[in-house]
C-alpha cells in the first residue's frame, strides 16, 4: 500500500469530516512445504486490512495519529500522517495470529498541541473478521472525538501446492512445475504468478505451470511467487539436472595454490570474443592468450561488475556492496578500517605472499602525470595503499595514466620511478619479476599477485583518448583510422581494440611464467564498455556509467588449478564473490561472508552451487545521481534516479521493454523488491528509491 498526500496544506479543518486510514495488519506464521507434496494448511500465511474512521470533533485539527500494537511479545509502532486529504492508505504488518493484542492511537490538535489517546483489545484470527472500537478522549469535552476500526481481513494467497516432476533428470530433459494457489477473498487483483530459479530456464515463468530446461549439469533452487497484487507469498524446493557424460575433468587442486587475479579496465562483455553473441558490426578483436585460457576453464556468462572503475574494485578487496562502504562513485576512498583481502590472508594464512600490480584508485585521485612530474596527494594514497594492508605494491594511483609511454611507477615501499616504457609491458614486467624472485626465494610457499592493467583505458583521464600501442603487440588494421603511429591519442574503436590485443598480448607473455597446475587464474572486466568506443549495433543496452547490462556485465572466467570444469556456466557471480573465493583458494574457510558468495565449488563440481541468487550493482554520488539494479536468472529492476523498471532478460535481452507496471508481473516485481528490502535493512536512508 502507498503513502499519499491530498493537495490542500499541512492542516485541514476536519469538522465532521471522516478521515479514512487503511490499515493493513499483516499475520505471519511458518510457512513449510516440500517438492510433490501438497502443502498443509497449518502453515498459511494471511494478512490484510481494516477500515479506520476517524471522526474528529468541529474545530479540531489533526496531523497525525500514532499507533502502538502490542500483545504476545509483540510490538510495533508508527504514525499515520491524515494533514492534507479525505483518505489515506498505510501499512501495518508482520502481526503474528493471536489473541490479547491491545492497540493504542494517540492524536495531537495542531492548534494547540493538546493529546487525545484511547486504546482497546483485539485479536488476530487468520482469514476472519477483525472489529474494534476506540475513543480518543482529550483534555476538554470538545475536544473528544472516537475512532472505530472495524473491517474484515483481505486474505492474502495460500500456496496449496508446489510440485516438481520430475526431481532430478539429464540435461536436456524437461522438468515439469505445478504450483496451486487459493485466495479466499479473490483480491484485490487476480492471483500473479513467478517462477523463478538459480539455473536452467523455464518456458513460462509468470503461469500456474511451466516446464525448466538446463543444458548444464547442478541442482537449482526453484521458487514460486504468487501475489494479489498487495500481499506475496512464496515457497521453494530444489531440482538437480546431471550429466551422464561427464568424468570429473582435470586434476585435483593443491591445497593452497597461487593465485592470479587479472584485471582488464573498462573491458565489457559484448568487447569481448568469449560472448559473440553480443559483439557489434565490426565483431570482437581476437585475443588468443585469453581465448586459450578460457577454453581450458570456466566461463561465467551471467558475470555483473559495477559501472565503473573504483567501485568494482573496492567490491572486490572488501566483499562489500558499495553502499556499505561509501564507495559508490568513481575516485570514492575505500575507508582504511575494512577488513580487506589482504588483511585476511595476512592474519590468517601467512605463507602466502602477496602483490600489487597496476591500478588502484582506492585511494582518491584523478589520473596519474607524465614521468618525473609530481603528483599532489601521493603520499596519502600511498598511505592508504599500506593502511589497507597491501604488503608490496607497485603501480598506478589514480584512475588513468596521463601518457602510456610516459609514467611514474608508484611504490608502497621507496620512492616514484619514471619510466617511458609502455605501461601494459611494464606492468607485466614487474608481475614477471616477482614471480620469479618467488620460485626462487620461496619455491614452496604460494602467492596472490593482484594484476590491474589499466588498459584498453583511455589515456588522459575520462573516456577519451585512447593511445595507439606498440606495432608489435597488436595486429589490428588501423588503416581504417589513418594508421596513426604508436602513442598518438585518438578515440574509435579501431585503436580500443589495439589496446585490448596489446594487452592480451602481455598477458601471454605472463602467463608463460605461470604454472597452472599449482595457480588458479580468475580473469574479469571492471565494468562495461565506455560508450565512446562500443561498436555499433552491440547486442546489449548502455554502456559504462549504466546500470543497464552493457554498464555492468563483463568477461569474466576461471582456469588453472582446481579449475576441472570446461566450458560455460549460468551461474549469477558478482565481483564482490571474488573476495570469498580468494579466501577459500587460499585455504581459508569461508562460504558467504559479508556480500560474497565463494564460487570455488562451482570451478570443480556441475552440480555445486555459490549460493548466490541475486545480483546486485550500482553507482551513485551518495544517494543522489543513483542508479542500481538487481536481477535473478530472468528478471531484473533496474533503479534510474529514483524510478524503477522490469525486465526479462531471458525475453528482451537489449532491456527494450518496461514491465514493471504491468499486472501479469506483480509477483515478478515483488519477488526482486523483497530482495532489495533485505539490501536496504542496512543502508542509510535514500540508497534504494
Amino acid at each position: 500500500m502507498k503513502y499519499w498526500r491530498g493537495k490542500s496544506g499541512l492542516v485541514t479543518r476536519f469538522g465532521q469530516l471522516p478521515v479514512v486510514c487503511l490499515l493493513a495488519l499483516g499475520v505471519s506464521a511458518a510457512f513449510i512445504g516440500c517438492a510433490s507434496e501438497p502443502l498443509g494448511h497449518g502453515g498459511e500465511e494471511s494478512s490484510g486490512s481494516i477500515g479506520l474512521n476517524l471522526d474528529v470533533a468541529p474545530g479540531v485539527n489533526v496531523d497525525l495519529v500514532e499507533y502502538s500494537i502490542t500483545g504476545n511479545g509483540f510490538t510495533k509502532t508508527g504514525a499515520i500522517d491524515v494533514s492534507g486529504a479525505e483518505s489515506i492508505s498505510g501499512t501495518i504488518g508482520g502481526i503474528p495470529a493471536g489473541k490479547g493484542y491491545t492497540i493504542t492511537l494517540t492524536a495531537k490538535s495542531a492548534d494547540n498541541g493538546e493529546s487525545f489517546t484511547g486504546s482497546a483489545g483485539f485479536d488476530v484470527v487468520a482469514g476472519k473478521t477483525s472489529a474494534v472500537s476506540v475513543h480518543l478522549k482529550g483534555t476538554t469535552t470538545s475536544g473528544n472525538g472516537s475512532v472505530s476500526v472495524s473491517g474484515t481481513f483481505n486474505v492474502g494467497p495460500v500456496i496449496d501446492e508446489l510440485t516438481v516432476t520430475p526431481q532430478k533428470v539429464k540435461i536436456g530433459s524437461k522438468i515439469t512445475l505445478t504450483g496451486v494457489a487459493q485466495d479466499a477473498d479473490a483480491g484485490p487483483s487476480p492471483l500473479s504468478y513467478y517462477w523463478s530459479t538459480t539455473g536452467g530456464v523455464i518456458d513460462n515463468p509468470i503461469g500456474p505451470t511451466a516446464k525448466l530446461t538446463s543444458t548444464t549439469p547442478g541442482t537449482f533452487t526453484v521458487q514460486l511467487t504468487v501475489s494479489d497484487g498487495e500481499i506475496t507469498t512464496a515457497s521453494s524446493t530444489t531440482v538437480t539436472f546431471v550429466d551422464p557424460a561427464a568424468t570429473g575433468g582435470g586434476g585435483a587442486s593443491p591445497n593452497k595454490p597461487n593465485v592470479l587475479l587479472v584485471i582488464a579496465d573498462d573491458y565489457g562483455a559484448e568487447a569481448a570474443s568469449l560472448y559473440p553473441s553480443l559483439t557489434g558490426d565490426s565483431g570482437a578483436v581476437p585475443v588468443p592468450n585469453i581465448e586459450s585460457l578460457a577454453q581450458n576453464g570456466l566461463v561465467f556468462d551471467n558475470a555483473w561488475a559495477s559501472p565503473a572503475c573504483s567501485m568494482t574494485r573496492g567490491t572486490i578487496v572488501s566483499g562489500l556492496y558499495g553502499y556499505r562502504t561509501g564507495v559508490t562513485s568513481v575516485g570514492a576512498v575505500l575507508p582504511t578500517n575494512t577488513v580487506t583481502v589482504f588483511d585476511r590472508i595476512t592474519a590468517e594464512n601467512p605463507s602466502y605472499s602477496q602483490a600489487f600490480f597496476g591500478k588502484y584508485h582506492l585511494g582518491g585521485g584523478l589520473f596519474d602525470p607524465r614521468a618525473g612530474l609530481a603528483y599532489a596527494g601521493s603520499d596519502q594514497i600511498l598511505q592508504h595503499v599500506r593502511d589497507i594492508g597491501i604488503p608490496y605494491f607497485h603501480g598506478i594511483l589514480g584512475g588513468a595514466l596521463t601518457d602510456y609511454f610516459s609514467w611514474n611507477i608508484y611504490d608502497s615501499n621507496g620512492p616514484a620511478v619514471p619510466t617511458t616504457t609502455y605501461a601494459t609491458t611494464a606492468l607485466t614486467d614487474q608481475a614477471i619479476d616477482y614471480i620469479r624472485n618467488a620460485k626462487s626465494a620461496r619455491p614452496n610457499e604460494p602467492w596472490f599477485i593482484y594484476q590491474a592493467y589499466n588498459a584498453p583505458h583511455a589515456a588522459n583521464g575520462g573516456n577519451s583518448p585512447y593511445q595507439v600501442p606498440p606495432r608489435n603487440l597488436h595486429s589490428v588494421d588501423l588503416s581504417s583510422v589513418g594508421n596513426p603511429p604508436p602513442g598518438t591519442s585518438a578515440t574509435n574503436v579501431p585503436v580500443y581494440k589495439a589496446d585490448i590485443q596489446a594487452l592480451d598480448t602481455e598477458l601471454g607473455r605472463l602467463l608463460k611464467e605461470v604454472d597452472l597446475e599449482k595457480t588458479t587464474v580468475i580473469f574479469i572486466g571492471d565494468n562495461g564498455t565506455p560508450a565512446e568506443v562500443k561498436d555499433k549495433n552491440s547486442k546489449i543496452r548502455g554502456s559504462k556509467g549504466s546500470a543497464y547490462e552493457g554498464g555492468v556485465r563483463v568477461p569474466f572466467f576461471a582456469a588453472g588449478a582446481g579449475v576441472t570444469r570446461r566450458g560455460r556456466t549460468n551461474d549469477l557471480v558478482v565481483t564482490t564473490d571474488i573476495y570469498a573465493t580468494i579466501l577459500s583458494l587460499t585455504g581459508i574457510d569461508v562460504s558467504h561472508v559479508n556480500n560474497s558468495y565463494n564460487f570455488k565449488p562451482v570451478l570443480s563440481d556441475p552440480t555445486a552451487t555459490s549460493g548466490r541468487t541475486h545480483s546486485f550493482s550500482e553507482t551513485s554520488s551518495g544517494t543522489s545521481n543513483r542508479r542500481y539494479a538487481i536481477k535473478d536468472t530472468r528478471y531484473k529492476i533496474v533503479s534510474n534516479l529514483g524510478k524503477r523498471e522490469l525486465y526479462d532478460l531471458v525475453a528482451d535481452p537489449l532491456e527494450t521493454t518496461d514491465l514493471y507496471a504491468k499486472p501479469a508481473y506483480t509477483a515478478v516485481r515483488a519477488s526482486l523488491e523483497a530482495e532489495i528490502d533485505k539490501l536496504n535493512a542496512d543502508a542509510k536512508p535514500g540508497y534504494f528509491p
